[in-house]
């Protein structure tokens, strides 16, 4: 296992700075409240999104809360365009040597929550982590192999704990 910062695993953006212009449909518009489910009910308009995205999350690119309820990662399994709001940050994993769905457990780790919280701005409200700073979040990482078997067996635990 190597120690990893997560701007070494993946690139680190940042969702809009501004409250959009709501639509009735258009384009999926995410924020901290849909990272359980990264599904949202609110929409911009696909001008709109073609002009302020430049990059957004495709399929299997990891979603993770950065204001408010910090920390909390998903991983994006929709082959359709969506928004996102800053109060989110998209990594999109650098090469074929990280696999996406294990950084998604990985965030979760104790370790790396414990980094998380330490690079955590308490004194701002709500409590916020800069872009820069989650970027700069570390902990060992295995070889392809071993992230692939331990994905499995944990997505296979949230399936069996889901299930009841």
């Amino acid at each position: 296992w190597e120690q990893r910062k997560l701007k070494d695993v993946s690139n680190v953006y940042d969702g809009t700075h501004q409250t959009p212009a709501y639509t009735r449909e258009g384009i999926m518009f995410l924020s901290v409240e849909n990272i359980q489910s990264l599904r949202s009910n609110k929409f911009i308009s696909e001008d709109d999104f073609k002009r302020d995205f430049k990059t957004f999350p495709k399929y299997g690119d990891v979603l993770i809360t950065r204001i408010g309820s910090i920390g909390k990662a998903n991983i994006f399994q929709e082959n359709i365009p969506a928004a996102y709001y800053v109060s989110l940050a998209l990594l999109k994993v650098k090469s074929e040597q990280f696999n996406s769905f294990f950084i998604m457990h990985w965030l979760g780790s104790p370790a790396v929550q414990k980094d998380i919280w330490s690079k955590t701005l308490h004194i701002a409200f709500p409590k916020k982590i800069n872009k820069n700073e989650l970027s700069k979040v570390s902990g060992y990482i295995p070889h392809l192999y071993e992230q692939s078997n331990i994905e499995n067996l944990l997505s296979g635990l949230d399936k069996l704990i889901a299930a009841n």
